[in-house]
C-alpha cells in the first residue's frame, strides 16, 4: 500500500514537472520590462545624467546611498566599468541618442539595460528605459518571468520620476 503510494506519488510529480516544463517552454525566452516619461528640458540637459553611468546615482532609486566604484579611467566609453551597489554596468554603447550597458548582480545573470532619449518639437525628451532578462529553460524561471513587471516596474517608475525632478529643478 505505501509502495503503491510513493509510485503514484512520484510519477504524478514527474508529470507535474513535464507539465510545467511544457508550459514554460512556450513562454518568450527573455522578458523585457519597459517604461517611459516625458521630461520638459531638452534632450543635451537630460543626456548629462542619463548617458553618464556615474551621474546614474542622482535619480536611480537607491543608487543614491549604494556602493559606487569606478573600475575604468571613463564611465562613458564602450567597455567602461563601475560598481553601483552588488551591480557591475559595463558600457556597451553610448550614443548621444541612447546608452546599453550590462548590469551583472551576484547571481552572475546579466541584464541588458537600454536608455534611450527622443527630442520632442515642444523642447521637452521622451525618455525610453528597458531592462532585458535571458532565461533558463527552467519551468521556475520562465513561469517567475510573469513578476518581472511588477517587481521591477515601480523602481523604475519611481526612478523615472526622481530623473524628471533632478532635470526640471
Amino acid at each position: 500500500m505505501i509502495k503503491r503510494f510513493i509510485k503514484v506519488a512520484a510519477i504524478g510529480l514527474v508529470v507535474l514537472f513535464i507539465l510545467l516544463t511544457a508550459i514554460g517552454l512556450l513562454m518568450p525566452s527573455a522578458v523585457t520590462v519597459f517604461r517611459t516619461t516625458e521630461i520638459n528640458m531638452p534632450v543635451d540637459s537630460v543626456r548629462f545624467y542619463t548617458n553618464d553611468p556615474a551621474h546614474w546615482r542622482y535619480w536611480i532609486n537607491g543608487a543614491d546611498t549604494a556602493f559606487y566604484k569606478q573600475l575604468t579611467a571613463t564611465t562613458t566609453g564602450k567597455n567602461s566599468k563601475i560598481v553601483l551597489g552588488t551591480f557591475t554596468i559595463t558600457v556597451l554603447n553610448n550614443d548621444p541618442k541612447y546608452i546599453t550597458t550590462v548590469w551583472q548582480g551576484q547571481s552572475l545573470r546579466e541584464q541588458l539595460n537600454r536608455l534611450d532619449l527622443y527630442p520632442n518639437a515642444s523642447g521637452s525628451t521622451t525618455i525610453s528605459w528597458s531592462f532585458q532578462q535571458q532565461l533558463n529553460w527552467y519551468p521556475w524561471d520562465r513561469l517567475g518571468a510573469m513578476l518581472y513587471d511588477k517587481v521591477f516596474g515601480p523602481s523604475m517608475e519611481v526612478s523615472l520620476a526622481k530623473l524628471k525632478q533632478v532635470c526640471e529643478q
